[in-house]
């Protein structure tokens, strides 16, 4: 419940750092930012409230929605504005967009089992297609982080600046990674583990974030 609760707390904080910062200087990489962590802070409240009143089809639909579906697309999506061309960025804007309509359409409609989200996580195991957009959006993003990240690093090995930049999407990298083994945990069954790896993880992404 403690790491629940400071999850909730440092995304919320997060997500208003970066939207002030957008509002002052209007970069698109601080909007998208400021989604995917306020998509954090919305998984876990609802982890909150399933740790207090159990697991209920509500709260499993908001927790897996913003934490498994959206949240690291939203933050990859800030990576590709930072790192690629205007056109690269407006069209993965909209790809983005187009995803996160699919998966609440998806998260919305599909049946949950109750029993088993209460178990190991796998409420959506008689409908996969949440799961399947789970696995696009939580890897792919995952990927197009780290990506960044080598791409960064590679530009200052290549040419002798923007380290940084480099070591900032290092972090960022490094944080999601900590936040994914933590849901793949979960899945597998193990309890109390995604909490704490989701505030370690959103600490250490907010870290590099404020590196940039």
């Amino acid at each position: 419940m403690i790491a629940a609760a400071l999850s909730f707390v440092i995304s919320a904080v997060f997500a208003a750092v970066m939207a002030q910062r957008w509002s002052r200087r209007g970069r698109a990489y601080q909007a998208a930012w400021a989604i995917g962590f306020g998509m954090f802070a919305v998984a876990a409240a609802a982890g909150l409230a399933r740790q207090l009143s159990g697991v209920t089809d509500l709260n499993y639909r908001v927790f897996y929605l913003f934490g498994a579906v959206l949240n690291v697309a939203w933050l990859s999506l800030g990576t590709i504005h930072l790192l690629t061309p205007p056109r690269v960025a407006r069209w993965a804007t909209w790809v983005v967009i187009v995803f996160t309509v699919l998966g609440v359409i998806a998260v919305a409609v599909s049946l949950v089992d109750l029993s088993k989200a209460a178990d190991t996580g796998r409420g959506f195991d008689a409908a996969p297609f949440p799961r399947i957009l789970a696995g696009i959006g939580s890897g792919l993003g995952s990927l197009i982080l780290i990506g960044g990240a080598l791409w960064s690093a590679w530009g200052f090995v290549a040419k002798r600046h923007e380290g940084r930049r480099a070591l900032a999407n290092v972090v960022i990298a490094v944080g999601v990674l900590i936040a994914a083994v933590g849901g793949t945990a979960a899945f597998t069954g193990a309890t109390g583990v995604v909490e704490w790896t989701n505030f370690i993880g959103v600490l250490v992404i907010f870290i590099g974030v404020l590196l940039t």
